[in-house]
């Protein structure tokens, strides 16, 4: 089954069935990209509950994410939908732990290496 690389700086890493992977960063960029999709307001995305997400929110959002990176590091990006819906199929689903992990992952916080040490050094 594939799996899921959660890296600091909302950064991650889908390891698919073949062993490649597909790299994405949420962040302003990837969030400006997924509003101009989605013609929402800032507004009206702070507003949106997780519960509020459509499969395909959910799948534009990850390839909003994965665009980030692609153009970050000058690489092609041709992902459509439906590869992107076939990753959440490899990963065990759209209800599956690791999406929902992914998902999260967009506002939450994993830890560079030695920044707990250096939090209870101060």
């Amino acid at each position: 089954m594939a799996s899921i690389k959660l890296l600091p700086r909302k950064e991650f890493e889908i390891i698919l069935d073949d062993n490649s992977v597909i790299k994405g960063q949420f962040g302003t960029w990837s969030l400006k990209r997924f509003c101009d999709k989605q013609k929402l307001s800032l507004g009206q995305l702070q507003e949106k509950k997780p519960t509020d997400y459509t499969i395909g929110d959910i799948a534009d959002l990850i390839l909003c994410a994965v665009e980030q990176k692609a153009r970050q590091d000058k690489s092609p990006f041709s992902f459509s939908d439906v590869e992107c819906c076939s990753w959440f199929d490899q990963l065990g689903g759209i209800f599956s732990a690791q999406v929902t992990e992914l998902f999260n992952h967009q506002s939450s916080e994993v830890p560079t290496v030695g920044e707990d040490e250096k939090k209870t050094d101060s």
